[in-house]
């Protein structure tokens, strides 16, 4: 047996044993830990971590969520939610189900939840334990904002004070540099978006108001009251908010009284009077005085009884006078 034949001999019967990949030893059947037997430490603690995120959930996976491990979305769109429509839903949850999930991502240990918030309040008050949701990969702030705003789009829009609130705090938390850039996320006009954060100009007591029933105040109606406010004060402007409320009154109306009080009052135009001196025997003793308009008066002292009682009685039956 030559010598290279020998070496091809012995590498068969030698051939090292190669320990199976992961791969191979996470596709064992039965309870999945048998997937770390004979494996190195290193490879249990990474079927471990497997495990636990085929557990959690990965991105485009819906999983029911235990609601006490949920957050809020901190750059929600909505910020106005109305008792009644949480309790319609409330009751429909406990009927039907959830019917519709929400979307999640994962920050830390936590799930914050990016659409969905009316179906997290109802869950609450119909007593569930979990949400379902759809997970996403990370999602930044701006994500977290742009995905609530789209889906309230497509379902129930927000109001103008929603918008005014949340516009806030996203310039206010710099996620969004300037109001140009929410115009372009929004696809509002940059003068809309203007008016929108003006909204929050009104006085704490107008805000309060309009929030019991947001939806019945339009952008183009709050931006009235606004103008209203700064010439007419918040007594008046809170007065417009319950007829407008009420569908008694509207933008037109606001606008034609805010420019009643800002229409200039006409000036007074100042009258010349003319004066006659009342001289008596060389003393002056007093004062006759016309005006345009028509108005006289007479001022004068008479020391003799007879003559002022004469004068007295020539105006009274001059002008029709009788004693009183």
């Amino acid at each position: 047996m030559t010598t290279s034949s020998r070496k091809s001999r012995r590498e068969d019967i030698e051939e090292p044993l190669v320990a199976p990949s992961l791969a191979d030893r996470l596709k064992l059947s039965g309870n999945p830990l048998n997937a770390a037997i004979g494996a190195r430490t290193s490879d249990v603690a990474v079927v471990q971590e497997t495990l636990d995120k085929s557990v959690e959930g990965r991105p485009g996976d819906m999983i029911d969520i235990p609601l006490e491990n949920i957050d809020p979305n901190p750059f929600n769109a909505r910020k106005i939610y109305k008792p009644e429509r949480v309790n319609e839903l409330a009751a429909s949850l406990s009927a039907h189900g959830q019917m519709i999930p929400g979307l999640a991502t994962r920050r830390g240990d936590r799930y914050v939840l990016a659409a969905g918030h009316y179906r997290l309040r109802a869950a609450k008050v119909a007593g569930l334990k979990t949400l379902k949701v759809v997970l996403r990969e990370e999602l930044s702030d701006r994500d977290l904002y742009e995905l609530s705003y789209r889906e309230n789009a497509d379902r129930e829009p927000q109001s103008a004070l929603d918008n005014a609130l949340a516009w806030r705090q996203l310039l206010d938390e710099k996620v969004y540099s300037s109001e140009t850039e929410l115009a372009e996320v929004t696809g509002m006009s940059l003068p809309n978006v203007n008016k929108t954060l003006s909204i929050l100009r009104l006085s704490s007591g107008v805000l309060d108001a309009i929030e019991a029933a947001p939806e019945a105040f339009a952008l183009s109606v709050l931006y009235e009251l606004v103008l209203f406010e700064e010439v007419g004060g918040q007594s008046a402007t809170f007065e417009w908010v319950t007829r407008i409320a009420d569908g008694d009154a509207g933008r037109r109306e606001i606008q034609e009284a805010r420019q009643r009080l800002q229409a200039p009052k006409p000036r007074k135009r100042k009258e010349t009077s003319r004066h006659y001196k009342i001289q008596r025997e060389g003393s002056w003793s007093g004062l006759l005085k016309e005006w345009d308009s028509g108005k006289v008066s007479l001022e004068v002292s008479i020391s003799d009884p007879k003559e002022r009682t004469a004068l007295v009685s020539e105006l009274r039956r001059r002008f029709g006078l009788q004693e009183s």
